[in-house]
């Protein structure tokens, strides 16, 4: 029996993300974007979920153009085309496409974007039984129903035709911006949606944010302490750098990626542009915490740092923050990097130390 995929792409998800934008929803963030010098990447992390269901018993659906058909093309995977959108993509044909897709009886429905695209793809769907399963190509991602990588997002679309998969309910949030402060991060329920169950091939849902606790925070003081006049930190987004960002000289942001020559500010909320100017001046520390929940590295929420970047500084001088709470939330107790390059991905992985408290540390093992 066929399996019938529909297939639907924001070609516009992530191109915030290496110019520190936090996100790509909206025209005005687009041109932004754009302006900047940031390079669309949603399609080739699709084309990367696709190739893995070539040859399967998979019939996929999608729209054509850029929101799918092109994918299909680079990938060769036929694909029937069900709706055409105009040039210019927004929310609303993100709604509609879906609606034309799930009238097909589709089985599931696979979407390259963020959390964003996902609340689109909800609202959508309403009480429809399609499965849902997200190809992660957005900036943050914090929502439950994404592939950890583009690759276990082919691999899942192929076990669900071979035969029955487990279905869990999982959530839908995005950032409340409302509510986020300077110094925490708010996130905001959207629903639940059907996903197919699977703890290594699918990522959780971002766990709250919290004050970090003492033991970290007494770590980060110390770090900062030994922090060398003449080197470059690039401090990651999060609460457990604010932390550390608040023994030093200048403001750091919550979101956003900043530079810092030994403790002294040199670039707030820095875009991937700059990160490569600035690692060209001086050796270069990366210091970040882990996403709450899921265990990313690098990859949510920090495309700054980007491959490019992390090419540049030696592995050894990365600096991993986070609190005993935080690794004891998370997935099989590991840590993914999915950076788009492979090269840069198996470079980061193997196995990490991460800073608890002054004088405590755990290993991480760090997988692609």
């Amino acid at each position: 029996m066929t399996f019938k995929v529909g297939l639907l792409i924001n070609p516009y998800a992530g191109l915030g993300g290496t110019a520190g934008l936090k996100g790509s929803d909206g025209a005005d963030i687009v041109e932004m974007a754009l302006a900047r010098g940031a390079q669309p990447k949603a399609q080739a992390r699709c084309i990367r979920a696709l190739k893995r269901i070539v040859g399967s018993k998979v019939q996929v659906y999608t729209v054509a153009g850029v929101m799918g058909e092109t994918a299909c093309r680079e990938a060769g995977v036929h694909a029937r085309l069900v709706a055409t959108p105009p040039a210019v993509n927004t929310a609303r044909d993100t709604v509609e496409a879906c609606r034309a897709l799930l009238a097909e009886g589709i089985d599931l429905l696979l979407f390259g974007g963020g959390d964003g695209t996902a609340r689109d793809v909800m609202a959508a769907s309403g009480s429809a039984p399609a499965l849902l399963l997200g190809i992660p190509c957005g900036v943050k991602m914090y929502s439950g129903v994404f592939a950890r990588t583009p690759e276990h997002a082919g691999d899942l679309v192929r076990q669900c035709a071979e035969g029955p998969v487990t279905i869990r309910e999982a959530e839908v949030l995005d950032i409340d911006e409302q509510a986020t402060r300077s110094d925490r991060i708010s996130t905001r329920l959207y629903g639940y949606a059907r996903v197919p169950a699977h703890s290594r091939h699918m990522q959780s849902a971002k766990a709250g944010s919290s004050d970090p606790d003492r033991a970290v925070a007494a770590a980060a003081q110390l770090f900062a302490s030994q922090m060398l006049a003449d080197h470059l930190y690039f401090l990651g987004p999060g609460r457990t750098l604010q932390a550390l960002a608040r023994q030093l000289d200048g403001d750091g942001t919550l979101l956003g990626v900043d530079a810092y020559l030994g403790q002294k500010l040199v670039c707030r909320d820095a875009s991937e542009r700059e990160l490569l100017a600035l690692a060209a001046q001086h050796p270069v520390h990366l210091v970040v915490s882990l996403t709450g929940g899921q265990g990313c590295l690098f990859g949510r929420g920090n495309q700054q740092i980007s491959a490019a970047v992390l090419a540049l500084v030696d592995p050894a001088n990365l600096h991993v923050l986070a609190s005993a709470a935080k690794i004891a939330q998370l997935p099989d107790g590991q840590v993914f990097v999915d950076t788009g390059d492979l090269a840069i991905d198996v470079r980061y992985s193997g196995f990490i130390r991460v800073h608890t408290a002054p004088g405590r540390s755990v290993m991480l093992r760090v997988t692609h």
